[in-house]
């Protein structure tokens, strides 16, 4: 594939380690994740990640992210501040 081809993947990075510091609320959803997943803080954390850098992705111009609480409910707008 050309280099400038713009469907060509990205070279996945090696793991990093990190340090960080999660707010009370964070800490709540990090063991409210665990509990309903069964992963370990690393894994509940990466995946985080990776969905948090898709939905920003997705809420770019033009595009949006809808939401919608049960099947028969309309679909709201999703803003992220």
């Amino acid at each position: 594939m050309d280099a400038g081809d713009p469907h060509r993947q990205e070279a996945v990075p090696q793991s990093e380690r990190v340090t960080i510091n999660l707010t009370g609320k964070a800490v709540q959803s990090l063991q409210r994740l665990q509990e309903l997943t069964g992963y370990n803080k690393t894994d509940c954390i990466n995946r985080a990640l990776i969905i948090a850098n898709e939905v920003e992705g997705m809420s770019r111009e033009p595009g949006a992210v809808y939401w919608r609480e049960t099947p028969d409910s309309d679909l709201m707008l999703v803003r992220f501040v």
